[in-house]
């Protein structure tokens, strides 16, 4: 039995693997000795038996070591991030980032494309022409010190093992492991060199956690990680089984993210940027706690120096932004069946309906269409009449927009009664 079937069986009969096992597997994976089925097998058995904490630890480390590692420690601050899990509408990043940077902080972030119904940052900022995503190391670094924020591609160097394993969970049905995620999120963000981080954690429908529970292992494992490479790590719950906001779709979430910035926008985005933003700033060098943090992040977004920053940051990395200013396609109205109530507005299917329309992708190299999307009239608990407007699909051709009705369509529910009111933020650790 050679050494890679050795791991395979070991992890198969349910013991736990070691550092010395779990750094081969990786390493024999980035070096192309580990054939994918064989690497298949072995996520396929971690994900039967699942990965204990220590394992967990061993593997993000072995994925980290895999390639090149950023040392921000040149800034002379700590460099704070924030992911999140993935969820529909949340064009959060978009806010935060330039208003932690409006506060006094340095907020960098190394991003990730959109993929199924969930969207990305980087396709969101990509919508705003001109906008640069993959900058030089130095720019980068240049960049935090002359404005306290930037948002970049994942360089390919940056834990190439991620790439390689990621893209075969994705084709082995193997995604669905607690360990197997913490590993994924945390060996980017120890790699790209941040001093802290807040990890938003979707929990609901449109989320790839459908429970607390779910999210509360993945918590535990993360913060465990983050603690044994020295880093400071929140997690906060919040909820995905409605949309985040009332925009989906790359440049309209950016239009939408501009309203917020801009003082107005959805009540729930600001919530959980605000959240995030107090959390985030009391991780920092700036000697706050949440409490103050949340009043300093409000009061830049009351007198538009968060605004400001955006723009500012926007012009750093070459967008050309001008609110408003864009191509809006064709829509296909979606309304209301009848009378009564919206008592769920699913967030799976608006997602599903956006993709459709031509805001995501189904495989990492296909292409967006940056304009395209869906936006919301109403909301869960609004009172609607029969043939009130539910929401809008646009898209660039008459099938698409078609097929993106029908399925935007099935994401409402009406009853005769308001439904009860939902946490969105369900927790924190």
């Amino acid at each position: 039995m050679d050494v890679v079937t050795d791991i395979i069986a070991w992890k198969r009969d349910g013991h736990e693997l070691d550092a010395e096992r779990l750094t081969a597997f990786v390493g024999g994976v980035v070096a192309g000795s580990i054939p994918a089925y064989q690497a298949s097998a072995l996520l396929m058995a971690i994900v039967l038996r699942g990965l204990s904490p220590a394992e967990t630890v061993d593997l993000c480390r072995a994925m980290v070591a895999s390639g090149k590692t950023l040392d921000l420690s040149v800034i002379g601050r700590p460099v704070l991030d924030k992911h999140s899990s993935g969820g529909v509408g949340d064009k959060v990043t978009l806010v935060l980032a330039p208003l932690v940077a409006a506060c006094g902080a340095v907020f960098g972030k190394m991003s990730g494309r959109g993929l199924g119904h969930t969207g990305g940052t980087l396709d969101k900022l990509e919508s705003i022409p001109g906008f640069k995503v993959r900058l030089p190391q130095g720019e980068f670094l240049r960049q935090l010190e002359r404005i306290g924020v930037a948002v970049v591609s994942q360089g390919e160097r940056l834990v190439p093992a991620d790439r390689i394993l990621y893209a075969l969970r994705d084709v082995t049905a193997t995604v669905d492991s607690a360990g197997l995620i913490a590993a994924s999120i945390m060996a980017k963000k120890i790699a790209s060199g941040t001093a802290a981080i807040v990890l938003d954690l979707k929990v609901g429908d449109g989320a790839f956690m459908r429970t607390l529970d779910e999210a509360r292992s993945l918590s535990r494992l993360c913060r465990e990680i983050g603690a044994a490479f020295g880093r400071r790590v929140t997690c906060f719950f919040t909820a995905m089984d409605a949309p985040l906001g009332r925009a989906v779709g790359n440049r309209l979430e950016v239009e939408e993210a501009w309203d917020v910035l801009s003082g107005a926008g959805p009540d729930d985005v600001r919530e959980v940027t605000l959240t995030l933003a107090g959390a985030l700033l009391a991780l920092s060098d700036l000697g706050v706690d949440e409490t103050e943090g949340r009043r300093r992040a409000e009061a830049v977004l009351a007198d538009g120096r968060a605004a400001g920053m955006f723009e500012r940051w926007c012009l750093m990395q070459g967008g050309r932004w001008q609110p408003g200013v864009f191509n809006r396609l064709a829509g296909v109205e979606v309304k209301a069946p009848r009378a009564g109530y919206v008592t769920a507005i699913g967030a799976m299917d608006v997602g599903r309906a956006a993709q459709t329309a031509g805001a995501g992708r189904q495989k990492v190299d296909d292409d967006v269409d940056p304009a395209a999307g869906v936006v919301l009239a109403r909301g869960v608990g609004d009172a609607v009449a029969t043939g009130d407007l539910l929401a809008t699909v646009f898209a660039r051709d008459a099938a698409r927009r078609s097929r993106a009705a029908e399925v935007l369509a099935g994401a409402f529910a009406i009853g005769d009664a308001p439904p009860p009111e939902r946490a969105l933020v369900m927790g924190r650790e």
